[in-house]
């Protein structure tokens, strides 16, 4: 089968672009991801790479028949980046890449990292959705997250990007933090409330193996919340933003009707999406790859006018049936089961009757089946890994 013969389609068949910039004055102490500190000296040189790598991809086959419906700026801190960095970048993308008339982009900023006048200038370059890492409004939380900013800070930078013009503000908050109330992640909720976002993004928070948090927990310097206290949270938070007119439509993540993330969604849909950026993945609709995880040697490979990619993993069918649904049901809207049937000839609840009876049995019941889609009950939402387990 060809890239063109893509088994999973999302329902517009556009593209997301995601170019991750791994640049951070300082690594959090949960933090996985690619990124470097105290490296701003290179940034001219990624930037010059980023529009090489674009160059490379205008020339491909695949890639140039797309159509791009969002642009994200991932990290890392891309907020350390100067407007006129992102306008050269956004230059770079408009001149290699087909973009639908008026597509989401995306900046993710760190509070304390941004100035009044960077803020304009990223709204002037075009930048249309901002995406504020506040985490928590308690300044202890924060340092105990290795966090740079301050409350306050979070309350500046959305003041000054509603004056710079952002009307499509998500914040990201982080809750079952070592020792965290209840009553302390309320006022967490209040407090971004009170500034009118049209998102929230709500993470519990994991221990991620090999980050300094982690090791802090092994030593026994830092306790997990119990499951048990993580799901009143989780239940907790649900309530409490569907109440204040946001839709929990993906497991973390809350909109105000017709504000839900289009590039996030595109992830879930199963849409094809190009990264760009060191350790930046990609997905054709059957093969995923990646690029190196260090900026340097990205950087060389662009300027050898090669690609950066690291390593390719074609799926199987099992796998992008598995992809499909876990994806799908991560959304609350469920899995769509007439793409299903479209995409693999297979009718979903023969093929996976056992699994379907057993979480429609479980008491309460895990999953319903709702105007031809598969999806998550309340209970579900909370076990929403042990669900999907059930489909491997």
């Amino acid at each position: 089968m060809s890239r063109s013969q893509q088994p999973i389609k999302g329902a517009m068949q556009t593209a997301a672009l995601y170019i991750h910039i791994p640049f951070c004055e300082k690594r959090c102490n949960y933090c996985d991801f690619y990124t470097v500190a105290n490296r701003k000296e290179a940034i001219p040189r990624y930037v010059q790479a980023l529009e090489r790598e674009m160059a490379l991809y205008a020339s491909d086959p695949f890639w140039s028949r797309q159509t791009f419906a969002t642009v994200f700026f991932g990290g890392g801190t891309p907020s350390l980046l100067d407007p006129e960095d992102i306008d050269r970048i956004l230059d770079a993308v408009r001149s290699n890449v087909r973009l639908i008339p008026e597509p989401e982009i995306t900046l993710e900023a760190n509070p304390g990292t941004t100035t009044a006048a960077h803020l304009a200038g990223y709204r002037a370059a075009g930048i249309n959705r901002l995406s504020l890492g506040a985490q928590s409004f308690w300044d202890d939380e924060l340092e105990q997250l290795d966090r740079l900013h301050r409350s306050a800070d979070i309350v500046r930078t959305v003041e000054e990007a509603r004056a710079a013009g952002f009307d499509n503000i998500n914040l990201d908050l982080m809750f079952a933090l070592p020792g965290q109330r209840p009553s302390r992640w309320k006022a967490n909720l209040e407090n971004a409330l009170a500034l009118q976002p049209q998102h929230l993004s709500c993470y519990n928070l994991t221990l991620e193996e090999g980050t300094p948090l982690y090791k802090l927990f092994m030593a026994g310097r830092v306790r997990a919340l119990t499951e048990w206290r993580e799901r009143v949270l989780f239940n907790f938070t649900i309530d409490f933003l569907e109440t204040h007119g946001l839709v929990h439509y993906e497991i973390s993540n809350y909109a105000l009707p017709g504000y839900e993330c289009r590039h996030n969604i595109k992830y879930w849909d199963g849409s094809v999406y190009l990264g760009l950026g060191a350790s930046a993945h990609s997905y054709d609709g059957q093969t995923r790859f990646w690029n190196v995880s260090n900026y340097v040697h990205y950087c060389e490979r662009l300027e050898k006018g090669r690609r950066a990619v690291d390593a390719r993993e074609t799926l199987t069918p099992e796998q992008q049936r598995f992809e499909m649904i876990f994806l799908g049901l991560r959304r609350k809207r469920g899995v769509d089961l007439q793409q299903f049937r479209r995409g693999f000839q297979q009718d979903f609840l023969q093929a996976y009757a056992r699994p379907v009876e057993r979480l429609l049995q479980h008491d309460p019941p895990l999953v319903e089946i709702r105007e031809d889609h598969l999806r998550l009950t309340r209970e579900g939402r909370l076990l929403c890994d042990a669900v999907c387990a059930e489909f491997a």
